[in-house]
């Protein structure tokens, strides 16, 4: 009896080549993209809840520090310009009548410059009612030409309520630097013994204050 026999090994190699495979390789998948209707802007509360505090607004730039109690600044049109020159403590404005002053009073004339002195553009004349050392009104002119056709008043008083009685001397006087303190190198003149109300009074200005 003849029995057919298989090579064993060939077998058991065949199984082994049908039987197993080799597993197929992975396939990537794409995230899909975030739209704008999942985006939305972080509320305050999460923001502070991550650690996030919000920026102080930032101050103006043209904005300047000044110190406690200082005025404010105003533009820059009173920069520059020129300064009037100080007068003695409470000595009133020059020019502008004082509060209650009398207009009664009121003397006028002319005022001469002596050939041997001259003027400044800068300089200012002042011309004054004086009664002894008193200043009793006075007023302030700028750039002066001469002969000056002047008038002075009640109005022009110096303290409210003064006026201009009986015999006053009328006084003028150049300022070289324009303060009404008098100074070395001022030019005046003067009329003495001038009654109130008087007019054609003529002052010439002929010394040089030494």
């Amino acid at each position: 009896m003849s029995t057919s026999l298989r090579p064993l090994p060939l077998l058991l190699a065949l199984a082994a080549c049908g039987g197993a495979s080799a597993p197929p390789p992975p396939v990537a998948t794409a995230t899909p993209s975030r739209t704008a209707d999942d985006l939305r802007p972080m509320s305050s509360r999460e923001g502070a809840s991550a650690g996030m505090t919000p920026a102080a607004p930032a101050a103006p730039a043209d904005a300047q520090a000044l110190p406690p109690g200082h005025p404010p600044i105003e533009g820059a049109a009173s920069q520059g310009a020129p300064q009037a020159a100080p007068l003695p403590a409470g000595h009133p404005p020059i020019g502008e009548p004082a509060a209650g002053a009398k207009s009664t009073g009121s003397i006028t004339g002319t005022i001469a410059l002596s050939p041997k002195l001259q003027v400044g553009p800068t300089d200012v004349m002042y011309v004054m009612a004086k009664k002894g050392t008193a200043t009793l009104a006075v007023r302030r002119v700028e750039k002066p030409s001469f002969p000056f056709a002047f008038e002075i008043s009640g109005g022009d008083a110096m303290m409210g309520g003064a006026a201009m009685e009986g015999l006053v001397d009328v006084v003028a006087r150049v300022s070289r630097t324009g303060d009404a303190i008098p100074a070395r190198g001022d030019l005046e003149g003067a009329a003495k013994g001038v009654k109130a109300n008087a007019r054609d009074v003529r002052v010439t200005i002929d010394a040089v204050r030494p």
